[in-house]
């Protein structure tokens, strides 16, 4: 993820800069463009490094058959049976991620509703990106940090864009879109929703960033 960061952090560096030299607008965009698709390959190959690294860890620690999980499991599978939903609230991402996977509750919860908001909507997604146009420190620019379950393929999650996204830069908007297609961007502020069964989209109502800069407030569920 360091090294990750690193080449995002040099990449933006390089795409501010060209962004602002003076030269023919059909170059500017093509330059434009260049930029975009290193975005995309850096993310993509982070992905595939993460997919991986996790492959290899279960292949060699075997989390199935370790007596300390299993019995975690069974004692969360005996929450779980009985109830309709199960529902995955915020927090620190990172942090749900690895326990859902660890203790395999997803799994558990087999067909049951999954009800889930901020973190816990980023990680049903296919790959769930950090983002803050006003951090409290550091680099402005989004990130990748891990592929979700991808129960709700062909969105990326962004919570509390009010905060969060500068919605009037247009530009940066429009980078960003861009950046993670084929994915749609949905911003979900309180009260937004987006509906899935079966891994496809049913309806939805939230905003969306256009990979043209514009915000639909009032997007009902149309995918890139």
């Amino acid at each position: 993820q360091d090294f990750y960061r690193v080449r995002i952090d040099k990449t933006d560096d390089a795409a501010r800069t060209i962004s602002v030299r003076h030269v023919e607008p059909e170059l500017l965009e093509q330059e434009w463009q260049v930029s975009v698709d290193q975005f995309r390959q850096l993310d993509l190959d982070h992905l595939e490094r993460c997919r991986a690294i996790h492959t290899a860890f279960e292949r060699r620690w075997r989390l199935d058959e370790r007596a300390v999980i299993l019995r975690h499991r069974r004692e969360l599978q005996e929450f779980i049976e009985p109830v309709e939903a199960l529902v995955l609230a915020g927090g620190h991402v990172a942090s749900l991620l690895n326990r859902l996977k660890l203790f395999d509750v997803l799994g558990l919860a087999a067909k049951k509703a999954i009800v889930a908001w901020s973190a816990g909507a980023m990680v049903l997604t296919e790959r769930i990106v950090l983002f803050h146009d006003y951090p409290p420190y550091g680099s402005d620019i989004a990130q990748v940090l891990d592929a979700g379950f991808g129960l709700a393929p062909g969105i990326v999650v962004l919570p509390d864009p009010q905060r969060r996204v500068r919605l009037d830069d247009r530009a940066g908007i429009a980078r960003f879109a861009q950046r993670m297609l084929p994915a749609t961007c949905v911003a979900m502020d309180c009260g937004a929703r987006v509906t899935f069964a079966d891994r496809h989209l049913r309806d939805a109502l939230a905003m969306s960033l256009s990979p043209t800069g514009e915000v639909e407030h009032s997007w009902t569920g149309k995918l890139q």
